[in-house]
């Protein structure tokens, strides 16, 4: 087991590095993003874009261009901003707490420097938690393994971190005008986090030499996966809540009542991810599964045009072919 966790911690050390010699931008990086691959990836995900943002205006007057386009880039940066501090934070609190020679007297001395506030013990809690789920998320270990530490370390901080921007989204173009439910704004930052991180993917996909499929996967598959994702969660937030909430008025139990909602989403993308990285086809399966119950609420929610079993038909068709592309390239 301590074998285990200095691995972990020394996976974490490695992912930090990763991080910032990759989000932080190496030269090279910048010149691939200007790659023809990279540019068509781009332009296709542009077209997705904008044919979400069509759709999404037609049931909700309130989503004029200004909000959307505006929307998305205060999601796709903030949100991506929040992941990487938080990680780093969480990152550098775990390794530091399985470095030391008593691991366990300097978590008890953390542990008596929070009891007093509740507040103060579930974010050193959170932390730890986050930060050792990324440190395993980076070691070679079982697929079980696996599933825990994405859940715990990728869906909890992403899902957290969209939702938190959805939410500042609504409260500034939103609830200004007295409006108390629309799921536009976590349509919106699910495409901003997606979208945004596409684009960092596209900049490093060229240093790996990967072929314009593994971009085309990132644009289509994965920047849906990342909206269907922030949408189940606001569906259920909505749900529980009778609207969209004031988080700045919440108090106590609200704060884990909002969190228990995105455990489903946060869920489906640690396992997600899991399977991803043990080559597993039921990663398909998530993926498909995933699409088709963030799109059948995006088809209810704010496209009065289109049913439910369009978009089924459509996803399911579009999973396959990808999948069927991704298997060739991979024999070859």
């Amino acid at each position: 087991m301590v074998g285990s966790m200095a691995e972990a911690a020394k996976g974490a050390r490695g992912w930090i590095m990763f991080e910032l010699s990759s989000f932080m931008i190496p030269w090279d990086s910048i010149f691939g993003f200007f790659s023809v691959r990279s540019i068509l990836a781009t332009i296709a995900l542009f077209f997705l874009v904008v044919a979400i943002r069509k759709r999404l205006v037609v049931g909700d007057p309130y989503c004029t261009e200004g909000v959307f386009w505006r929307g998305l880039l205060v999601t796709g940066i903030c949100s991506i901003i929040a992941v990487l501090v938080f990680q780093s934070v969480a990152n550098f609190a775990f390794t530091s707490a399985v470095s030391t020679e008593d691991p366990i007297k300097m978590l008890h001395r953390g542990h008596m420097m929070a009891h007093h506030s509740k507040p103060a013990l579930a974010i050193l809690f959170l932390t730890l938690l986050i930060g050792g789920g990324y440190a395993f998320s980076m070691i070679d270990t079982s697929l079980f393994t696996h599933m825990i530490s994405c859940t715990v370390g990728i869906g909890v901080l992403e899902e957290a971190c969209k939702c938190g921007a959805a939410l500042m989204v609504f409260s500034y173009y939103y609830r200004r005008r007295g409006v108390k439910m629309s799921l536009s704004p976590f349509v919106i930052a699910g495409l901003g986090f997606g979208g945004g991180e596409a684009l960092h993917y596209f900049s490093t996909f060229n240093q790996a030499g990967d072929g314009f499929l593994v971009y085309l996967m990132r644009a289509w598959w994965c920047v849906p996966l990342h909206l269907a994702w922030t949408l189940a969660g606001g569906s259920l937030i909505v749900r529980r809540f009778s609207g969209v909430p004031d988080v700045g008025s919440f108090k106590g139990d609200q704060w884990w009542a909002l969190l228990a909602c995105l455990v489903p989403p946060i869920v489906l993308h640690g396992v997600y991810d899991a399977f991803c990285f043990h080559n597993n086809p039921l990663s398909y399966l998530v993926g498909v599964g995933t699409l088709i119950w963030g799109f059948a609420i995006f088809a209810r929610s704010a496209v009065k045009k289109m049913s439910w079993w369009h978009w089924f038909l459509l996803l399911t068709v579009a999973s396959w072919l990808i999948r069927g592309c991704d298997a060739v390239l991979r024999s070859v």
